[in-house]
């Protein structure tokens, strides 16, 4: 696979999966179960914000920091990672890689013409890889 000639957009899951801000965050961790992902984008409140993102990841850091309880005493927004790194859907996948590793996260919001349209995360590049002969 060229990763230079394949884009954001080639590879990226188009099924994205929400959390509202103020819903728990176990409310939050069941729907990332129920629905076998890392991560759930939060779509933010005012135009001049952008994305959110709760991972499993800030999940973990509560529950280390907190105890299990505080999956019902906290909510979205108190764990989230916000702003999110963004990739533009016509970015090659090389650079998307770079630039999520030097960010140090796995999973990118996609946006086209500044709308969301799918999510990019290291097992979509992986599965790309996998199903993709002499790679």
């Amino acid at each position: 696979m060229d990763f230079d000639a394949v884009c954001a957009r080639d590879l990226m899951t188009r099924k994205v999966v929400l959390a509202e801000p103020h819903e728990s965050l176990r409310v939050a961790v069941t729907r990332m179960s129920e629905h076998r992902i890392h991560g759930l984008l939060v779509k933010p409140e005012s135009p001049c914000r952008g994305l959110s993102i709760l991972t499993g990841k800030d999940c973990i850091r509560v529950i280390c920091d907190a105890g299990v309880a505080a999956l019902d005493d906290l909510c979205v927004e108190d764990a989230m990672t916000r702003p999110a790194v963004t990739v533009p859907a016509e970015l090659c996948i090389a650079d998307c890689l770079r630039l999520m590793r030097m960010a140090g996260v796995r999973t990118a919001p996609v946006l086209e013409h500044g709308e969301l349209v799918g999510v990019l995360t290291f097992t979509d590049v992986l599965n790309a890889l996998r199903s993709t002969p002499g790679a």
